[in-house]
């Protein structure tokens, strides 16, 4: 059953438990997290904040509210000693604290056990459960840290002062396998001295952590482990990270459909027997700063994809009077049977589309790309670069199994087996070396010089597209299809000589790929003229053609029309998204194959074989339909 968490701020001065829980049963929700302000070594103010929070657990669990208690994990204010988290560029963190300090450690504990002699139903960390995207960079070599990586270089001592470069310095090595043991460890022992902490006062208290993009890799461990080791012998609990918020201001370059593929990438990574909460988080509240759309098209997105138990849905402005911002729950009760609707047409269907390759944990053997080798850059290699690149393009994707065909960059090409090989793979530049240098021909031949194109011609369409990105010169083999090439204006207007931008190729083994001449990474803080456009898109169609792949469903000529595809024995169901300031005027999806008849959800359609003319779709509006033979 897919349940809809509500947090609400303790501490807010508007915090009105009897309007919460009328705003609670608006929303369908039986639970709610009373979110805490940062710890404080001021003992007065910390006191206040827990009698205030003795008070509401009691009030909303006698009212058949499941409460959970949501604080910061490492953040804490007021005057203390405690070792801070110190950044591979040495820049010490001012809130947040180490979990190998000794001190910390217990001051966490006694917190632990404080909150869990009031009882709540749940414990949960928050988005500060990390050593990245902090105050002081990413990672941590505070003198704790350091000690633990000597131990791991059997006492071989480290470089004095920043660690980043020696971690970073493109190839893996021994210094970086270090750092990832001792800082993963570090967060595990944390998890386990917290449980103990827990379970001597109540074992039954479920204790959870928000997931962040560095706990996935670049911390040495994941977020489903340590989850598993906060739950005890309760049932593990972990909210994802990637929010409906980032969009509206293109965070961590991400457009609302990168966000919902990233949270689809997570889940993908966790084992079973988790419960899995989406970050449903339009920050800063209201209206006014994050649409509530925004906020709906992320949670229906995640209910059409399945794979979740819920969402932790911020529906409630943390600090406005009660009343003052409606639209976020005035949008959620009118969304209700779409809902419903949903869970008729998606349930129990299996995601179908393109396999995008994506590593959970990649940092401790990948090449790092030079776009990267910058400290407040590093830990957003996380996201999924190939995964922007088929959304982008209209393309429904997928994070398990094989797909119709897949989509590999860089050292992600490791997880492709060689069986999907003949099923088709897109490619960049860094993973056609990789295959190269195993053996497996992809019909490179030679990788020359990086240079920034100006242009990126299409032959087929006898046209060119802008593009101003990093490209790579190469060489193909003589039977290669070369689909675009690249060149680069001089100085007195004239082009370079074209070399190939992208082709397609067919090895004596029966694998068929698609290869980009760029890297797939270098593009993520460069303009994304590359990765998104019509042509491209065009391109990427014409070779799934091509490799034999049947795309579900698909649509040309539509930026940010999103789509998700789910099947079973008898039908097929897609789910559409215009994310986007443009309405569409006739969307026409092209499917599979030809089906006889339709079910429309929030629309209307004409089914002609294997292509669906839908009716017009506003901006920022979904629209749905199951077909069958």
């Amino acid at each position: 059953m897919y349940r809809t968490a509500v947090p609400v701020m303790l501490t807010s001065k508007h915090f009105d438990p009897e309007k919460i829980l009328n705003d609670l049963k608006l929303v369908g929700s039986d639970r709610v997290f009373l979110a805490l302000p940062p710890l404080n070594t001021d003992t007065c103010r910390q006191k206040a904040v827990f009698e205030k929070l003795a008070e509401a657990i009691p009030f909303f669990k006698k009212r058949g509210i499941e409460t959970g208690v949501w604080f910061w994990a490492f953040m804490v204010e007021g005057e203390n000693n405690f070792t801070p988290i110190t950044g591979f560029g040495g820049k010490q963190s001012s809130p947040e604290k180490c979990p190998l300090d000794p001190a910390f450690l217990e001051y966490a504990a006694d917190t632990v056990r404080t909150i869990a002699a009031m009882h709540p139903d749940i414990i949960l960390y928050d988005d500060d459960f990390r050593f990245g995207f902090l105050d002081s960079g990413n990672g941590c070599q505070c003198r704790y840290h350091r000690a633990e990586m000597k131990k791991r270089l059997d006492g071989k001592e480290l470089p004095d002062g920043d660690l980043f470069e020696l971690l970073f310095s493109g190839k893996p090595n021994e210094y970086r396998a270090a750092y990832l043991d001792a800082a993963g460890e570090s967060m595990k022992d944390f998890c386990r001295k917290m449980r103990e902490a827990l379970d001597s006062v109540d074992p039954t208290i479920r204790f959870g952590a928000c997931s962040c993009m560095s706990v996935w890799d670049m911390d040495g461990v994941d977020s489903f482990t340590l989850a598993e080791i906060l739950a005890g012998n309760t049932k593990p609990l972990v909210r994802l990270i990637g929010a409906p918020y980032w969009a509206e201001n293109r965070g961590w370059n991400c457009r609302l459909q990168n966000v919902i593929e990233t949270e689809r990438m997570e889940q993908s990574w966790c084992g079973e027997g988790i419960e899995i909460l989406s970050e449903g988080d339009a920050s800063p509240r209201p209206r006014s700063n994050c649409p509530a759309n925004y906020l709906e098209i992320f949670d229906t997105a995640l209910r059409v994809s399945g794979g979740f138990d819920g969402i932790l849905k911020y529906a409630i402005d943390y600090y406005a009077k009660p009343g003052y911002e409606t639209g976020y729950i005035e949008r959620h009760e009118r969304h209700r049977p779409l809902y419903q609707e949903i869970e008729t047409h998606f349930d129990g269907k299996t995601p179908v589309g393109v396999r995008v390759y994506e590593r959970m944990a990649k940092f401790a053997d990948m090449r790092i790309p030079k776009a990267f080798e910058r400290s407040d850059h590093a830990d957003n290699l996380f996201f999924s670069v190939a995964s922007k690149l088929m959304v982008d393009n209209g393309f429904p994707t997928v994070y398990n199994g094989e797909g119709v065909c897949g989509i590999a960059f860089a050292e992600n090409v490791t997880l492709v087996p060689e069986s999907a090989y003949k099923n088709g793979l897109i490619l960049d530049i860094r993973a056609a070396e990789i295959l190269t240098a195993k053996g497996i021909d992809v019909g490179l031949k030679a990788i020359g010089e990086s240079y920034k194109a100006s242009y990126e011609f299409f032959g087929e369409e006898g046209d060119k597209t802008f593009v101003w990105n990093t490209v790579r010169a190469i060489e193909t083999a003589e039977n290669a299809d070369i689909r675009s090439r690249f060149c680069c204006k001089r100085g007195d207007g004239t082009l370079t000589p074209k070399t190939p931008g992208s082709y397609y190729y067919e090895n004596a083994d029966g694998g068929k790929f698609l290869v980009f001449a760029f890297e797939g990474y270098e593009l993520y803080y460069g303009r994304d003229n590359l990765l998104r456009s019509y042509y491209r898109s065009a391109e990427i169609k014409a070779a799934c053609n091509r490799f034999g792949a049947k795309i579900p469903a698909y649509a040309y000529g539509n930026p940010d029309l999103y789509v998700i595809a789910k099947k079973d024995a008898s039908a097929l169901s897609v789910g559409l998204w215009n994310i986007f300031a443009d309405e569409i005027f006739e969307p026409v999806i092209e499917l599979d194959k030809a089906y006889t008849s339709i079910e429309c959800i929030g629309c209307t359609a004409r089914l002609e074989g294997n292509t669906v003319h839908l009716s017009q779709m506003q901006p920022f509006s979904f629209a749905g339909f199951e077909v069958r033979e």
